[in-house]
């Protein structure tokens, strides 16, 4: 949506995982965040970010409900990776919980530092961190993102606590809303997403890193969002009603098939 450019996804015939094929430097990825930085640090939203703004507040309970769920304790320390403005950061911190953010962008966490009075930390620095330091690693529509899977995934085994978990949310190349929309479901969101995963896929590659799933859920809102953005991709006229409509036979299938949500919620736990 933003560069009009086109790549090519592969899937691994062993593990599963599809992927973008020849992404651009990992220097370069900046210039593919201008869509999402406009949603997230605008101050006067308009379009779609109005949708996004008020849904967050929502999701930000939403979220801290499922930690406290699956993670059996109301606080303790939390490393938010990809940490983006910092809203889910500050929201955990109120509860009670010691947060450790972690975000690449200088812009994002100078927005957080002034808004919320929460630093964090470069990428470069968790170097820094100790292991066995945490309870709780969370990342939202992130690891998708991610370079290097299998280094971030022994990276996170080595911080978490004994019984720590990881909760990560990422888009599901096999709901309803993406067969739909086929390449041009927004949620493949090429180059930006290095790596698309199923429930069977990102499990396995979990588990080959020392985690076992213990819970998924879907993402509520996650069909109508993608699906609307996906009807701009095509360029249809009214994008938000046919979107709203695709969106909600997505979201009604998901109430009995799960592994047909537009975006799950994973829960592993360090074995």
């Amino acid at each position: 949506m933003v560069s009009k450019e086109s790549y090519t996804l592969l899937r691994c015939p062993g593990c599963g995982v599809v992927y973008t094929l020849d992404p651009p430097e990992e220097s370069r990825t900046g210039q593919y965040d201008k869509l999402d930085q406009k949603i997230k640090l605008g101050d006067s939203p308009t379009g779609l970010g109005i949708i996004y703004y008020h849904i967050r507040s929502h999701m930000l309970r939403r979220k801290a409900h499922i930690i406290r769920k699956q993670a059996y304790r109301s606080s303790g320390a939390l490393l938010n990776y990809g940490a983006k403005t910092g809203f889910f950061s500050h929201h955990m911190e109120r509860l009670g919980w010691k947060v450790t953010s972690v975000e690449k962008y200088y812009e994002w966490r100078q927005f957080s530092l002034e808004m919320f009075r929460h630093r964090m930390i470069d990428v470069k620095e968790m170097d820094s961190l100790h292991p066995g330091t945490f309870d709780v690693i969370t990342m939202w529509h992130v690891f998708e993102h991610n370079y290097h899977p299998h280094e971030l995934l022994d990276r996170f085994y080595e911080l978490l606590r004994p019984g720590g978990i990881i909760v990560m949310a990422c888009p599901n190349i096999c709901s309803t809303d993406a067969m739909h929309y086929g390449p041009y479901w927004a949620a493949y969101d090429v180059p930006r997403h290095l790596w698309h995963f199923n429930p069977s896929s990102i499990t396995a590659l979990a588990h080959r890193h020392g985690f076992t799933l213990m819970h998924h859920e879907k993402m509520p809102f996650d069909s109508f969002y993608i699906s609307i953005l996906s009807e701009m991709n095509l360029r249809h006229r009214m994008p938000f009603i046919r979107g709203m409509a695709v969106g909600l036979r997505s979201w009604l299938i998901s109430l009995t098939k799960r592994g047909k949500s537009s975006s799950l919620v994973y829960v592993f736990r360090k074995r």
